[in-house]
């Protein structure tokens, strides 16, 4: 018995990090296609008798494709190395790698795949001040600085890491959709028309949405977890119904995936709608659920809510824009809140603040039982974090009387 437990259980991490190196050998397949097809509308060439031109134009956007391809795993590899790995272990893949490294490598491939997206769809920014290329900038730049700075700050945190490929591996599907289409201006109608052209650019979308929904409905124990913490004081039950909103989310979007908008509308729908609905009840019931949780965890909730139901009303009331904005904005509203709970609330984080804020020695003064003055005790561990520690001050042999005739002092005194 002892050893079948053992066997299965480290068979749950290497199955994890197959799987992870799996998404992240897509993710740079992804993001690598993106590029080479942009290339592609972006160098001119000319279409003679030989065809020497594609020859070069192919030649060229499969060189560009491998180089991308190379530098995003090292970018992920990099950013997905444990904190532990990259300073204890002789053996890690890459040991030089500092925290501060793998933040600006995690803030590149979220900047990357950002300016690709923008590419690949600049006709949609036409009404925007200064064009595609300020829209590409903008939005760019703010997710690289975001993601790198969230990610300097939960490095710590194995399932952040985990759960940072899953929401590039959504995103990289959705990149490589949408630089491969041919449905023309699929943002002017919703964003479900990505994966209804029944070609390859279809299966990166569907793909992505169902890998990425599955993961994180597998994910969804771990995810949560953090909420467990009594000082967050949950309500009963609160954790198994919070752990199944974030299941009926994961599962909702393996449904949009799965069933395209062109197989049956009716279905596609219902999981759109459970998927909007579950994070709706998760950001407004948390705060209710988890009695004490985490200031910026709510502040958070109150935002993502309010960020929602205003995309609502100007796709839907005010007609300022398409279902497609509306999409956008909800799935990544959905990922901001999920990875929000992980950074605020996981014992790695928050042992981590503490441990930073705690002085790491410090000198108490203890009165000693003789006349030598006091005795300098370091305190450290559970003291330097912060844990309550009851003492009681015990006189020797209160209870028994003077220490027996004959006893040698240092012994009285260890009694």
């Amino acid at each position: 018995m002892r050893g079948a437990s053992a066997a299965t259980t480290g068979q749950a991490p290497v199955a994890r990090h197959a799987a992870l190196i799996s998404a992240m050998v897509a993710i740079a397949v992804a993001v690598a296609i993106a590029a080479a097809t942009r290339l592609v509308t972006l160098v001119p060439h000319s279409h003679d008798g030989l065809g020497t031109g594609h020859v070069v134009i192919d030649v060229l956007c499969v060189a560009v494709a491998v180089l991308v391809a190379l530098l995003l795993l090292t970018a992920l590899t990099v950013a997905s190395v444990p904190s532990h790995g990259r300073t204890e272990r002789a053996s890690c893949v890459v040991p030089w790698a500092s925290p501060g490294v793998g933040a600006f490598a995690n803030a590149s491939v979220w900047a990357t795949i950002a300016a690709l997206a923008v590419g690949s769809s600049a006709e949609a920014f036409t009404g925007f001040p200064g064009g595609h290329l300020a829209a590409c900038a903008a939005l760019a730049g703010g997710l690289g600085a975001t993601t790198g700075a969230v990610h300097l700050r939960a490095h710590r945190v194995a399932v952040y890491r985990s759960f940072n490929v899953v929401a590039m591996l959504l995103a990289a599907g959705c990149l490589a959709s949408m630089s491969l289409t041919e449905t023309g201006e699929w943002w002017a109608r919703n964003f479900s028309t990505l994966g209804t052209s029944d070609d390859v650019a279809a299966v990166w979308f569907n793909a992505g949405l169902l890998l990425s929904g599955a993961a994180m409905a597998a994910m969804a124990g771990r995810l949560v977890r953090g909420l467990a913490r009594t000082e967050y004081r949950a309500r009963r039950g609160a954790l198994a119904i919070v752990r199944g909103l974030v299941g009926i989310i994961g599962f909702a979007l393996a449904g949009v995936g799965l069933v395209p908008i062109d197989a049956d509308e009716t279905l596609h729908n219902v999981f759109a709608s459970a998927a909007g609905a579950a994070f709706f009840g998760l950001a407004a019931g948390t705060p209710w659920l988890v009695r004490r949780m985490p200031r910026r965890l709510v502040v958070t909730s109150i935002v993502t809510l309010v960020t929602e139901v205003l995309a609502w009303v100007v796709y839907d009331a005010l007609g300022w824009a398409s279902l497609t904005v509306f999409e956008v904005v909800a799935f990544a509203l959905v990922f901001v809140w999920l990875i929000a709970l992980v950074v605020t609330t996981h014992p790695e984080r928050v042992d981590a603040d503490v441990r930073a804020d705690a002085p790491v020695r410090a000198e108490l003064p203890v009165r000693a039982p003789s006349d030598r003055g006091p005795i300098p005790v370091p305190t450290s561990g559970a003291i330097a974090l912060g844990d309550r520690v009851r003492t009681a001050g015990i006189p020797t042999f209160a209870f028994g009387g003077a220490p027996p005739t004959g006893m040698q002092p240092s012994l009285a005194r260890s009694t």
